[in-house]
């Protein structure tokens, strides 16, 4: 894959399995969960490739900082606790995580 597209396909991928990991706990509003898995990646991806690749460079850290500011994200979009929107994030970020290491490693 041409080095351009993939940051693309990387956030294309990312959206579509935590949309799946927040239908899967959530099983409501399917409309809304896409749009906050679009938002909330939109912000995140960019800002962990930076902190990965310029900043921290250990994937594990980033991905664990990812899931406490998508929590925090999500509990705001979705107007649910703090530990909940852990639950989702962590959840959905671990799915991300292990695919991405599968398709861009």
């Amino acid at each position: 894959m041409p080095d351009a597209t993939r940051p693309l396909v990387a956030l294309g991928v990312t959206i579509l399995a935590e949309y799946g990991v927040l239908l899967a706990f959530v099983r409501r509003s399917p409309g809304r969960l896409l749009l906050y898995a679009a938002l909330v990646n939109a912000l995140t991806l960019p800002l962990a490739t930076y902190l990965y690749w310029h900043i921290l460079g250990y994937y594990w850290l980033v991905e664990a900082l990812v899931a406490l500011v998508e929590a925090a994200l999500l509990a705001g979009l979705m107007r649910v606790g703090y530990r909940r929107a852990l639950l989702l994030s962590v959840s959905a970020n671990l799915v991300t995580a292990l695919l991405g290491l599968a398709l861009f490693r």
